[in-house]
């Protein structure tokens, strides 16, 4: 038996209104997405350019710095230091070789040369902490020499002292070279 429904309407009466709010809401949920998407998609295409162009002129600045980092190192490369150490070098011997004390040295040659001796020149040589005195003297007797090294090797601001030849020029006049070490008061080193 066939069940009996009640529908008097000339045509079957459907009722779609849930359906229309759900299409109405699901594509209004699309619209919303889709324009989310889109929105989305333009903000990512604008900060990837805007990226973009900051990777860029990192890149740009880092080749600068790199090249200019290249040109310093061939221009280190290109600095002769041996012949830069070698002037460094004679600059401060020659600085320590003005700084040495002329009036201190001979008042001290003053005090440990006896009084018949004479110095007839100095030839000093700088060494680091030293200076070598190559001395060449006047005596009015044999033992000037003898009594000039004996004071020399007295003396704690002399060492070394050491004779280079002697030779008797007149009668009464002996010519002698001595090298002797001079300790000055206030050392100057200089390199070699």
């Amino acid at each position: 038996m066939r069940p009996i429904h009640l529908n008097l309407a000339a045509r079957p009466y459907r009722d779609y209104r849930p359906v229309y709010a759900v299409v109405v809401v699901v594509s209004l949920l699309i619209a919303f997405l889709m324009l989310n998407n889109i929105d989305t998609y333009y903000r990512y295409i604008n900060d990837t350019q805007t990226t973009y162009q900051r990777i860029a002129d990192l890149n740009r600045q880092a080749e600068t710095e790199r090249s200019r980092a290249e040109r310093a190192d061939a221009q280190l490369r290109g600095i002769n230091l041996a012949a830069l150490d070698q002037d460094s070098k004679f600059i401060n011997a020659r600085l320590a070789e003005r700084a040495f004390s002329w009036s201190e040295l001979l008042d001290r040659l003053e005090g440990v040369l006896p009084e018949d001796v004479r110095i007839r020149t100095i030839a000093p040589t700088f060494g680091k902490t030293l200076v070598h005195l190559e001395l060449a003297c006047d005596a009015k007797n044999s033992n000037g020499m003898l009594e000039t090294i004996t004071r020399f090797m007295r003396d704690p601001n002399f060492a070394n002292p050491f004779p280079r030849n002697e030779s008797e020029s007149t009668a009464n006049a002996y010519m002698f070279a001595i090298g002797v070490d001079y300790k000055p008061s206030i050392p100057r080193p200089v390199e070699k």
